[in-house]
């Protein structure tokens, strides 16, 4: 824990850790993911291939933060060795792009995914439209004053919910396990199996298991960063690439390749079959843990960009001020709040997501290169952990992330382009801003 009044506290230790970015990882798409992979690979063995690169993908670009974050501890991650490697100008773009076209946007989806199953759960309740809006706000609130109370709260919270819709996904795999019928796994959506349809079907599915970045945002306050951030990393990814491919097994087992490739609710089928009606109940209510979960994730990590780059005197000041009792970013998380309850409101995060697929892809591309700027730029920089087979792991790495950056849309690149370039007259103003307060500190 710091002794310093105006630092963050570290108080996450590492099963807190691999619960934020379990529980970040998988959320809502879980539950439908294995139905998409399976119609794009077209049969089982190009659907278990395409998970094993997906998987492999992420461990290498997971990797990269193992090695980065506990050389750079601090508060930000991504932005911090963005920062670091290609100065003020890369990270404020990175920063700024992800605050306006991700994070704020990704919370309000979250919510309203919460709100969707609630009323689901619930239908008594008949609620309208407006009365979802009325629940993900509430979520939003009740989860910024958790969050306002310090991490151990945040953390606790997390962990509670990542033990619940991990048992909830064990539970659907294991009941998928013992109701396979061996001749479901010789069916296929597709005359011929495809095998080169599991490097194009690897994508999706890598994106499914995005996320893994936002423990790095919580560095600033994870006890002895220097062991738990690397064993967070590479535990939380184990977790997330067994946890997909075992329930993949399972549907396919359990409900029949052609009927897995077609539904939009896999996992539920696959409860349906092994638990019966019960079994649909469960993942309804698993789905609603599962994005509470992520929801508070989100609320955990993202708000440390912000402070990041105002303890960089890089964004608007307040965003650094630490509430006096609990050590929180509380107005970050106040402001968080309130954007992504505007977002929620107005219904149009859906368009800022868009911008900003191109601009996250694209973000870890450049913390990959991070990676190869730092060796060389502070060769003498502590590293507790090092990327295992560097450089050729960290070549993949970056290869990979910018597979991923090129399989957006063209519309998806022009949008992200544009939110980019909004941040460069917002970047000189705070620069301008920051050179005067050098200046004047200087002269007296």
């Amino acid at each position: 824990m710091s002794t310093n009044k105006n630092e963050l506290k570290r108080e996450m230790g590492l099963f807190s850790a691999i619960s934020v970015l379990v529980g970040t990882v998988i959320g809502s798409g879980i539950f439908t993911v294995p139905g998409k992979i399976a119609a794009s690979a077209g049969s089982i063995g190009p659907t278990i291939l395409a998970w094993l690169i997906a998987g492999a993908g992420a461990v290498l670009c997971a990797l990269v933060y193992a090695e980065l974050s506990p050389a750079m501890p601090k508060a930000g991650g991504s932005y911090v060795y963005i920062d670091e490697a290609f100065g003020h100008c890369a990270s404020f773009v990175y920063g700024w792009s992800m605050i306006f076209g991700l994070f704020l946007p990704v919370m309000a989806m979250m919510a309203s995914a919460f709100a969707s199953n609630f009323a689901v759960l619930f239908p008594g309740l008949n609620l309208s439209v407006t009365g979802e809006r009325l629940v993900a706000t509430a979520l939003i609130l009740i989860l910024a004053g958790v969050n306002l109370l310090g991490v151990k709260n945040g953390s606790a919270v997390q962990n509670i919910f990542t033990v619940a819709k991990v048992t909830v996904l064990v539970v659907a795999s294991v009941g998928g396990l013992f109701a396979l019928k061996p001749e479901n796994f010789t069916t296929m959506t597709t005359e011929t199996v495809e095998w080169g349809n599991s490097f194009a079907t690897a994508v999706p599915a890598l994106a499914a298991m995005g996320g893994y970045y936002t423990l790095s945002y919580m560095s600033g306050e994870i006890k002895n960063p220097k062991r738990n951030l690397p064993l967070a990393t590479i535990i939380g990814m184990g977790i997330v690439i067994i946890i997909n491919i075992l329930l993949t097994v399972a549907c396919v087992g359990s409900v029949g390749f052609a009927n897995l490739a077609g539904s939009m609710t896999p996992v539920s089928d696959t409860a349906q079959v092994a638990f019966g009606s019960f079994g649909a109940a469960l993942i309804t209510l698993g789905a609603t843990v599962s994005i509470f979960g992520s929801t508070n994730g989100t609320l955990l990590s993202f708000p440390r960009v912000a402070y990041a780059m105002a303890e960089n005197r890089m964004m608007f000041s307040f965003f650094s001020k630490l509430h006096p009792k609990y050590k929180t970013p509380y107005i970050t998380i106040l402001v968080y709040a309130a954007g992504a309850v505007m977002f929620i409101w107005t219904g149009n995060f859906m368009t800022f997501l868009m911008m900003s697929t191109f601009v996250g892809c694209l973000s870890e591309v450049a913390v990959c290169l991070s990676l190869f700027v730092l060796r060389k730029k502070q060769p003498d920089m502590e590293r507790p952990f090092k990327m295992w087979g560097y450089p050729v792991t960290a070549i993949l790495a970056t290869v990979i992330t910018m597979i991923l950056a090129c399989s957006v849309s063209i519309q998806e690149i022009i949008s992200g382009s544009l939110l980019m370039l909004t941040s460069i007259p917002a970047y000189f103003i705070f620069l301008y801003t920051r050179n005067r307060k050098q200046s004047s500190t200087a002269d007296q």
